[in-house]
């Protein structure tokens, strides 16, 4: 009967472990000055990123708006 009772262990483990019941939660509290200050400079890379990347996004555009611009000026001047 041990055995039996070692596989309910077993099976109840995993059918745990794959709904994530058996998982504690992660704490994500800072626990010294180090780790906010840490964050908050991660967090302020984090936003400075996505401003280069709209920045970025936006040159982007403005370059294929005028590369269709001028194709069509071509096109246009040349019939």
């Amino acid at each position: 009967m041990t055995n039996r009772g070692d596989a309910a262990l077993r099976r109840d483990r995993m059918v745990r472990s794959r709904q994530g019941l058996g998982r504690e939660p992660v704490d994500l509290a800072p626990v010294s000055t180090y780790e906010v200050v840490t964050r908050q400079m991660v967090e302020a890379l984090s936003d400075d990123l996505q401003e280069i990347k709209g920045r970025l996004n936006s040159l982007l555009g403005m370059v294929a708006g005028a590369i269709v611009v001028d194709v069509v000026l071509r096109l246009a001047g040349s019939g």
